[in-house]
């Protein structure tokens, strides 16, 4: 049962969700014939292994998992399982190790699953992301600080360059969906001591999501950015434990958005920001103010 309650700051959508509910319920989506690729799957209280389970529940065919870490054979077990308990065929979901800041890394997870995904894929969700220990500028350690900017932005520079085209050529081709999630953060949006590489980051990543809309969007590209909400990940682990004991959403939420925004091409979403945790019923009602006022989108106001 999904938590409701009215958020104690103001924000565009007044109605926000700690846990899934049935509006985005993957039973209720139809992913049959699709190929995924979905970064940063390796924990299973993560966002990007919610994501994987919310794709298998709706029916996808196939599912390539890619971590740092890889991903366990028990969790590539639950996937299945969760699928044929949602009443789908057994899809094929592929574990892949991989350094998403590294293009050489990149490039051979391309060469490992192309001959799985036969010529096909139509969504990634670039979810793989690192935090800096927090910490003070000064009291940084230089490495750790710039590995965020490396994997968070970078990163997903590797994996545009590696997987947009045969996005691009699929649906070309075949009519895919061309749809590329990229995960940034509430901490976009906001300024806080001690983790400035990682906010930096997100927020770079919204405006390189936008722009990438207006590149190729004419070639049925659909972009856009989603907060998966505040969840105690292992993300988070750098973070002081009164901030992590803090966190209210759970990785459901995220998955199962993110597995219902990716079901079906919504063309007003290109190049926007998407908080998870907002109530998507609502959201869709607003779709006409969204677009004539050109929202959710990184803007200086005057």
């Amino acid at each position: 049962m999904s938590s409701r309650s009215e958020p104690p700051r103001v924000d565009f959508i007044t109605t926000h969700h700690s846990t899934t509910y049935d509006y985005i319920s993957p039973l209720k989506l139809n992913l049959a014939h699709k190929h995924i690729l979905n970064t940063g799957t390796a924990w299973e209280d993560g966002v990007g292994y919610a994501t994987a389970a919310a794709f298998a529940r709706a029916g996808a065919s196939v599912i390539v998992c890619a971590d740092l870490h890889g991903i366990s054979d028990h969790l590539i077990t639950k996937l299945k399982s969760a699928a044929a308990e949602a009443g789908h065929e057994e899809p094929l979901v592929l574990g892949c190790m991989v350094d998403i800041s590294s293009p050489d890394s990149v490039k051979a997870l391309h060469e490992t699953i192309s001959q799985d995904l036969n010529g096909r894929l139509d969504i990634v969700v670039n979810n793989a992301a690192h935090m800096e220990p927090y910490k003070p500028l000064l009291d940084a350690e230089p490495d750790a600080y710039w590995r965020t900017w490396e994997v968070n932005v970078k990163g997903l520079f590797n994996m545009a360059q590696a997987f947009l085209p045969l996005q691009l050529s699929s649906r070309a081709s075949l009519g895919g969906s061309c749809i590329m999630i990229n995960v940034s953060s509430s901490g976009a949006l906001s300024a806080r001591p001690g983790s400035a590489s990682y906010r930096s980051s997100k927020l770079a990543i919204l405006r390189w999501t936008e722009t990438l809309q207006m590149e190729y969007g004419d070639q049925g590209l659909l972009t856009f950015c989603v907060n998966p909400g505040a969840i105690k990940t292992k993300i988070t682990e750098g973070a002081p434990d009164t901030v992590r004991n803090a966190l209210p959403h759970r990785a459901d939420v995220a998955g199962d958005t993110i597995a219902w925004l990716a079901a079906e091409r919504r063309e007003w979403l290109g190049g926007r920001y998407v908080s998870c945790p907002w109530d998507m019923e609502e959201l869709m009602n607003r779709k006409e103010e969204i677009i004539e006022k050109d929202k959710l989108k990184i803007k200086m106001v005057f």
